[in-house]
């Protein structure tokens, strides 16, 4: 029986502010299509936070044409209550209709027409994105803050840990790691090179709790050229993808991560997360998920899938 401390469930979210600011593009994408991706790819918070901005602004904007009207253009209304009008404008826009205030004349009408036909039009399209949200499958693999560098067997090893966020398995997941680095052609072209770093192990018949990768920094290594260079720090990085199928999602998910070269602690390991019990159970505390010390001996890390 294994047992193991409950933990933040948080979904895996990935912060490549600074990985982009590491790249430039002289053509820009389509704003419309930025935005929708962040729409999508924003947090719960975010996205009913601007909902309701936008909301309370078209309403707002609506008082403002119906107090252009002039006075009586809304009848029960009091004059230049800018109050009452946008309430007005929220029983339009939301179809209630109470009855007490009505349009009067053609501009108030010709308003509360564009209005109607807003307001369809926005609860259509928020209820879309928010349906395209809940069922937008996501891996909920959390990856840890740091990664390290540090003997392992007598080798210097580089680690980076997984973890699901979940309480459902994973099936046949799957980590690659790939070193990003500006490079030059004998021609003086400028170039990003990508090259695959070969893991010990970097498949998993089935990922639930913990996965500490690993991968040697031999003379075979492309990494050893780029390890302790400061002169170089801003010329490379490394990319993490994820990819395995969610038995609850009955999905395919996908997940990544970016380690620029002030997230890899030289000469440090991990802090053990698993403890041996008595009988002989094992207890996983993720609170030290992310925490590590100087490497001082090749003792692995706890590991458990």
């Amino acid at each position: 029986m294994r047992k193991f401390f409950p933990f933040n469930r948080r979904p895996a979210r990935i912060n490549l502010d600074e990985y982009r600011a590491t790249l430039s593009r002289t053509e820009v994408a389509r704003p419309e299509n930025n935005f929708y991706h962040w729409l999508l790819g924003t947090s719960w918070g975010s996205f009913m936070l601007l909902v309701v901005l936008v909301y309370l602004g078209a309403n707002l904007l609506f008082a403002f044409a119906y107090l252009a009207c002039g006075d009586g253009a809304i009848t029960h209304a009091q004059p230049g209550s800018l109050l009452d009008v946008f309430f007005f404008s929220v029983q339009t826009m939301a179809t209630i209709g109470y009855g007490r205030m009505t349009p009067i004349g053609s501009w108030p009408n010709a308003i509360v027409t564009f209005e109607a036909f807003f307001g369809i039009v926005y609860s259509a399209l928020t209820t879309g994105l928010a349906f395209a949200r809940f069922t937008r499958p996501t891996a909920g693999v959390r990856f840890s803050k740091v990664a390290v560098v540090g003997s392992h067997d007598g080798v210097q090893t580089f680690k980076f840990r997984v973890a699901n966020d979940r309480s459902s398995h994973i099936v046949e997941a799957q980590l690659r790691l790939w070193l990003i680095a500006e490079s030059m052609t004998s021609e003086g072209e400028r170039y990003r090179r990508s090259v695959e770093l070969q893991l010990h192990r970097s498949e998993s018949p089935v990922f639930s709790l913990t996965w500490t990768a690993m991968h040697s920094v031999d003379e075979t290594s492309a990494l050893k050229d780029y390890l302790g260079k400061e002169a170089i720090e801003r010329q490379w990085h490394l990319l993490i993808t994820f990819t395995g199928y969610h038995e609850s999602l009955a999905n395919q998910v996908y997940a990544r991560h970016v380690y620029l070269p002030k997230d890899v602690q030289q000469n440090a390991t991990f802090i053990d997360i698993v403890t041996a019990l008595p009988d002989g159970d094992r207890v996983i505390d993720l609170t030290n998920f992310d925490k590590w010390v100087p490497n001082t001996s090749d003792k692995l890390v706890g590991e458990y899938l």
